[in-house]
């Protein structure tokens, strides 16, 4: 490797993390299907270098896939070529495989049929990676390269990243759509999921541009970056299941930590009272737990044996209007710990994004028996 290349995949990968964060603050901007397949089609383009990218967009009841967008495409070819959904076809073969297929010299392809449109633009080797929906896969995204060219895992990983995202904000398009045809007279409705939406899609924009990609590899960045959308999406999803879109924090709590508790809920003990958290409060108090676990698996009490955690809350204050939420995490019988030389994104979004959102207050105590967090913030509506 020459003394370059380590620079220039640096260099790659902060393109391909601004290329993540700007298409999520382009996403929950955009309300028109063809615009954002085509600016997604041109923003994969730029971050890999590979001029032909195309989105192919299944139609299973006509057993088709049709080019629905792309770049540099000669005249005739998107919103009119269609190739198969069978596993001759390299988008049908990945819809079956539903994974990542990666071809890096057609003249050696034998899991399907190289097809003539290919051909004519001379594609040489190529990418497909799944583009996911609620019921069904939407279709494929696929980069394709003039010369032979072996994709390699850290590019796989940026497209299965960037495809999750696409999927996410093509189900928002398709949600805004069926809304607008059959709530038509529930404007109000309407405008205030459209908000809830950009909310969201904000902050996944914040979290693709503040999830350090320092010292990480591609994979590193997209599994951090994955964990987070997780955890945002728990939260977002007891929201939609709630009839008066509120959460209990208790009901939060047991599902982002599921997967911290699987030794025994003694190693991480859940406790605290009844209320009904708001949206936006549920969002934000998920990714505060997300935080505090993974940390506490990488460095502090449920990374080893004997260690274990209690988290609880309470209110603080008994006037209806002035009801506070007081919660606290507790290590124990951990390794000792310091305080980190420099805020990662974990620490500032625990310390400053979470207790901003909130209207609140938090504090990380970082005391050598084990961490303490303690976040504060006012409950909103009413909690009968």
């Amino acid at each position: 490797m020459t003394a370059s290349e380590p620079q220039k995949a640096h260099e790659q990968l902060r393109r391909q993390r601004e290329v993540l964060a700007d298409f999520g603050l382009f996403a929950f901007r955009c309300d028109d299907m063809d615009g954002l397949l085509h600016r997604a089609t041109e923003l994969v383009s730029e971050a890999l270098g590979v001029p032909l990218v195309k989105v192919l967009e299944h139609r299973p009841e006509r057993g088709e896939m049709l080019v629905r967008s792309g770049v540099n495409w000669q005249e005739g070819v998107v919103g009119r070529e269609t190739f198969g959904d069978h596993e001759k076809s390299p988008g049908g073969y990945a819809l079956k495989a539903d994974g990542p297929v990666v071809s890096p010299d057609l003249d050696l392809e034998d899991r399907f049929e190289t097809p003539d449109v290919l051909r004519r633009h001379g594609v040489m080797s190529m990418v497909n990676v799944v583009i996911a929906g609620e019921d069904a896969a939407f279709g494929v995204l696929e980069v394709d390269a003039r010369e032979r060219r072996d994709f390699g895992d850290d590019e796989v990983a940026f497209l299965r990243t960037y495809a999750n995202l696409l999927a996410a904000a093509i189900e928002r398009l398709r949600t805004h759509d069926e809304l607008r045809r059959s709530v038509r007279e529930q404007g109000l409705l309407a405008r205030e999921l459209g908000h809830r939406v950009r909310n969201v899609l904000g902050l996944v924009r914040a979290l693709a541009s503040r999830t350090s990609a320092e010292g990480r590899t591609a994979e590193e960045f997209r599994a951090a970056f994955i964990e987070r959308l997780h955890a945002l999406s728990v939260a977002e999803g007891l929201v939609f299941a709630s009839t008066d879109e509120r959460v209990d924090p208790e009901v939060l709590a047991r599902e982002v930590l599921a997967p911290y508790r699987q030794d025994g809920p003694a190693r991480l003990v859940i406790d605290g009272v009844s209320v009904r958290l708001s949206a936006r409060q549920a969002r934000m108090f998920g990714l505060a737990l997300h935080e505090l676990a993974t940390n506490a698996m990488k460095h502090g009490a449920l990374g080893v044996p004997d260690g274990s955690v209690r988290l609880d809350w309470h209110i603080e204050d008994a006037e209806e209007t002035q009801r506070r939420l007081s919660m606290t995490w507790q290590e124990a019988n951990g390794p000792e710990i310091t305080p980190p030389e420099r805020k990662g994104f974990g620490t500032r979004l625990l310390e400053d994004v979470v207790a901003h959102e909130l209207n609140g207050e938090a504090e990380l105590d970082y005391a050598r028996r084990g961490l303490t967090y303690r976040l504060r913030f006012q409950l909103e509506g009413d909690q009968t």
